[in-house]
């Protein structure tokens, strides 16, 4: 099957392509993400390293032209425990605490980065994030995501044209960590030993998310003999959506078409209208049921949450699990006042936030 999802829309699983890339006209953005779930169920970390911060107003200024030595690179570090976010930061930088490479996977961003690398018990990449909290407080977190699934569509697709792409590196890795909080306050240190499995892919467009992205419904869920991805992308200039479903076993992407729908919408605190329920089924029966459980992180342009998944496979026992998922809706990007009041939850050249 062709990598390319749709015509706006392309789709690869490529570690050689996890590069940063130079193409860089006025909007352009490229984030790298990495997620886990600890062994049971009850921790969470998700990491996002941007070379342009697309939630930030300084990229939003719909009349601000931004260039590649004007850019608003972030990093994006929260922890999960019991649904709640215990630990979070959201820290802003300048442009010119941005290194990425294009000759292979490394990017770094103040002191915080990640680099793809080999070991003797295999390869996978290795995160830091090192981030000043609200309180006089600085986290400095290593993770490993020590890939099991990865590189299953290793062929770069063409990121100078104008679509999205999407790059899903490693839908299943094992993931090991240390998160350290300390105080210079009154000296206290807390370590926390995080041990589950993740997920890294990597997005990327040279064109404005709140001009072209109508809303982008996603999510990813590990069983024990397979790992399932669904995505749901809608641009602003399509009439309908266009959805997939990704099994991966065996070192192997099985993409399916499929019918979604819908059912009993609810709308969040700030505003956003989502659904309580998606359920997805193939031709030949696959099927995939998606039931939000809990708003874990909200803002007016996403929703993330903690998921109930069920999947279905012809012949197979079915089976249910705890997901993350995730929807945007970027259309108030556009709206400036509330780019500035969502600016308060960001720090600013590596200092913490206001809360």
């Amino acid at each position: 099957m062709s990598s390319v999802i749709a015509e706006n829309f392309a789709f690869s699983s490529s570690i050689k392509d996890d590069v940063w890339h130079s193409q860089k006209d006025d909007k352009s953005y490229e984030w790298w993400y990495f997620d886990a779930l600890s062994d049971d169920g009850r921790e969470a970390v998700i990491i996002v390293f941007l070379d342009n911060f697309i939630y930030s107003p300084r990229y939003n200024q719909e009349s601000m032209r931004i260039t590649g030595n004007q850019r608003c690179p972030a990093v994006s570090f929260t922890y999960f425990r019991d649904g709640k976010a215990v630990y979070k930061a959201t820290t802003e930088f300048h442009s010119s605490d941005f290194r990425g490479r294009e000759d292979r996977p490394e990017v770094q961003i103040g002191e915080s980065g990640f680099v793809m690398d080999a070991a003797r018990y295999g390869s996978g990449y290795m995160v830091t994030v090192k981030a000043n909290l609200p309180g006089s407080r600085k986290l400095d977190a290593k993770f490993e995501w020590l890939s099991v699934e990865a590189d299953l569509r290793p062929d770069p697709v063409d990121s100078l044209e104008s679509r999205h792409c999407w790059n899903m590196v490693a839908p299943r890795s094992d993931v090991t960590g240390r998160i350290g909080i300390s105080s210079s306050y009154d000296g206290e240190f807390e370590a926390i030993h995080f041990r589950g499995t993740g997920y890294h892919d990597h997005n990327l467009d040279n064109r404005w998310l709140a001009k072209t992205v109508k809303d982008w419904h996603w999510g990813r869920a590990h069983f024990a003999d397979c790992s399932v991805v669904f995505c749901r992308f809608r641009e602003v200039s399509a009439e309908e959506p266009r959805t997939r479903l990704l099994l991966i076993r065996d070192g192997k992407i099985d993409e399916r078409d499929v019918e979604m729908h819908e059912q009993h919408y609810i709308r969040d605190k700030f505003g956003i209208r989502y659904p309580s329920e998606l359920e997805m089924q193939a031709e030949d029966g696959l099927k995939l049921v998606v039931r939000p459980v809990s708003v874990i992180d909200s803002s007016f342009y996403f929703l993330r949450f903690l998921s109930e998944i069920t999947l279905s496979i012809p012949g197979r026992t079915e089976r249910t699990t705890t997901a993350i998922t995730e929807f945007i809706a970027p259309k108030t990007l556009k709206y400036r006042w509330l780019n500035w009041l969502a600016d308060v939850r960001t720090g600013k050249d590596g200092n913490s936030s206001y809360f």
